[in-house]
């Protein structure tokens, strides 16, 4: 049957569990295909899986999709650098600008999904807006610490989100965030903002 869905289905031996290769073979197919377009029969067979093992590790197709996005932690762990003792407010946000558009305007196969599903899922959309705020979080802690204030103010989360929403953005654009909005200039700008 697989290769009826032109999909090599992942080998047994791959060291991957069952659940760890319908996620996998879920990610792949969502990000290509779209969430509704997608069945979890071409799931099981790409998985090289049956197809009730998924309905046995997930209830429903969309708790399929909501473990896929849950798993990917990567962007969430990455999106703000360590803060170098004694950086500038300045230099440190140029850093953080420079780092965020790395991470974040790389388009994850997991950031696909979630730009192509969150209008037509609001269990999508509300995902969404909790990862943003997570990195929104961290990110005005970061600005806080750069400018010596101690705890995040209104001024630091402001630009958080700023930055966040904008970073996030960039593959629609098609181009990284510190090409559209050089790092210098924008450093310049939120540094003034903050002091």
């Amino acid at each position: 049957m697989a290769d009826q869905l032109d999909i090599d289905p992942c080998q047994p031996d791959d060291g991957l569990s069952a659940r760890e290769r319908i996620l996998a073979a879920a990610m792949g197919l969502f990000a290509e295909r779209g969430f509704d377009r997608t069945s979890t029969a071409r799931i099981a067979a790409a998985a090289g899986v049956p197809h009730g093992l998924i309905f046995y590790h997930f209830k429903t197709k969309m708790d399929l999709l909501l473990a896929v996005i849950r798993a990917d932690r990567s962007a969430l762990d990455e999106a703000v650098p360590p803060l170098a003792a004694g950086t500038g407010l300045e230099p440190a946000v140029a850093a953080l600008w420079a780092h965020m558009s790395a991470v974040l305007g790389e388009p994850s196969s997991v950031r696909k999904i979630i730009l192509q599903e969150a209008g037509a899922h609001p269990e999508i959309r509300a995902r969404a807006l909790e990862y943003q705020d997570q990195i929104a979080s961290m990110v005005a802690d970061y600005l806080a610490r750069a400018s010596a204030s101690g705890s995040p103010g209104p001024e630091h989360e402001a630009a958080a989100r700023l930055l966040t929403i904008t970073a996030g953005l960039a593959p629609l654009v098609g181009e990284p965030s510190a090409a559209v909005i050089p790092p210098a200039d924008l450093a310049a700008l939120i540094a003034t903002g903050l002091s």
